[in-house]
């Protein structure tokens, strides 16, 4: 987990760095002391939200996932007690609006299990990597065609599943070609996250376009920046393990 620090530090920099750029032309008052001091006060709650998220999962007092009930808690607690700007009927309507957001994203996360149950079925990913491993001869062709083929299959599995069934096939090949196998997770995790944002399922697509109520193309070709960001950083997290493993070493 720690091994994706540092390539979290530099997708998000890129990301920054884009956002201003982008924005340098758009008009806007220029920023005070007292405003930033009183944004710090007023947020203070919320920015101890990844604290205590990343602090649990690094300290092991709860996994990934059980850290997304601890932040609902967390995030409820304060606006009803704290901030007081939630109430019994507030929440309610919180309730109701997370039912619609997940009733978009059933139909799409339906889909990608039955297409992950297919694929698994016809073997289409052991002969999809026993296909690449003929075509290997060095370590540098083994992180292209492994970034392409991961990418490709991040369009049309879910990332839990792709790790499952893929992990087991290509770490040996990985291996054989001298990667580190921490550095290598991390190749497939970054590959497989870039999916969430590209057709045909692209949940954080759906998710995007439900919340802002944006055509599905509107979205998809709003990210193509970010994607283009994200294949850079690809490219550098594979060819550069120091950017995985610094804090390991």
């Amino acid at each position: 987990f720690i091994a994706g620090v540092g390539p979290a530090i530099l997708l998000t920099t890129m990301m920054a760095v884009y956002a201003v750029v982008r924005n340098r032309r758009q008009a806007r008052q220029r920023w005070q002391t007292s405003e930033l001091i009183a944004a710090l006060r007023n947020g203070i709650w919320a920015l101890l939200m990844p604290v205590i998220i990343l602090g649990g999962i690094y300290t092991g007092y709860f996994t990934p996932t059980e850290s997304a009930a601890v932040a609902v808690v967390y995030a409820i607690v304060v606006e009803m007690l704290i901030h007081r700007e939630l109430d019994w009927s507030g929440l309610h309507e919180v309730v109701a609006q997370t039912s619609q957001l997940l009733g978009a994203l059933f139909p799409v996360l339906m889909m990608a299990l039955s297409l992950n149950v297919f694929l698994t079925y016809q073997q289409v990913p052991e002969q999809l990597v026993h296909w690449l491993s003929g075509l290997i001869t060095n370590s540098t062709t083994f992180l292209l065609g492994t970034n392409l083929f991961l990418l490709l299959t991040g369009c049309l599995m879910d990332i839990g599943s792709a790790i499952l069934i893929l992990a087991p096939m290509l770490q040996p090949i990985a291996a054989e070609q001298g990667l580190n196998a921490v550095h290598f997770g991390i190749i497939m995790v970054v590959n497989l996250e870039m999916g969430y944002l590209t057709p045909p399922l692209g949940l954080n697509i759906i998710v995007a376009m439900t919340v802002f109520k944006e055509e599905f193309w509107t979205i998809c070709r709003a990210v193509l920046p970010f994607l283009a960001m994200m294949v850079v950083g690809l490219l550098l997290v594979s060819f550069l393990p120091q950017l995985s493993l610094f804090l390991l070493d």
